[in-house]
């Protein structure tokens, strides 16, 4: 399909839309709540039979892919549910509504790359939510230009509108590490996470 990107995007939304109809479902027969997280990358993959002629089985292989893997499980730091990368966001933003969250160097790379939140259709995102992703934005700004109390104050802003919202947290939390001990000069912006999990 020409327009992967963008479909894969609308499919992962329709899950999660699928997923919160079933949740209170689920949480009375077994008790529990069911999350999913997601990460979405787009690139050039190797896929077919993988293996020996004794054990093989279909998969995908390459960099897109192992990328996809890194984001899913950054969904824990900023409290969202759908991470996509910089090459999908590109390639379905004319069809998706997306916030830019940070700028991410994933373990066994080196160079930041920028990841957003994975939000809604095109035109229907709410206008309190779209109000939240614009202060988280403009903080986001301020922070990688280290304008710490201004970013801060963008965040408190946001968090005075919705105090669950997950990446306003975490950014918060770490502008407030930043203020006692600065990064090096050499910082461009760039958060470094340490795990794959």
């Amino acid at each position: 399909m020409a327009d992967h990107a963008a479909q894969a995007c609308l499919a992962a939304l329709e899950q999660q839309e699928r997923l919160a109809g079933l949740r209170p479902v689920l949480r009375e027969k077994y008790g529990k709540d069911v999350v999913v997280r997601m990460g979405i990358n787009s690139g050039s993959v190797t896929a077919g039979n993988m293996g020996s002629d004794k054990r093989f089985q279909y998969t995908v292989m390459g960099d897109a892919v192992n990328q996809a893997a890194r984001l899913e499980p950054a969904n824990k730091d900023y409290g969202t549910t759908i991470i996509i990368g910089e090459t999908t966001y590109e390639e379905a933003k004319g069809m998706i509504e997306a916030r830019l969250l940070d700028k991410l160097i994933v373990k066994g790379k080196t160079r930041p790359i920028s990841i957003y939140e994975l939000l809604a259709r095109k035109g229907q995102l709410a206008p309190e939510k779209q109000n939240v992703v614009d202060l988280y934005q403009s903080a986001l700004s301020l922070h990688w230009e280290r304008k710490w109390q201004e970013a801060l104050d963008c965040l408190d802003r946001a968090l005075a509108l919705d105090p669950g919202d997950g990446p306003s947290v975490t950014m918060r939390a770490r502008i407030i590490k930043f203020q006692k001990n600065p990064p090096p000069a050499t910082w461009g912006g760039e958060h470094e996470r340490a795990s794959k999990d």
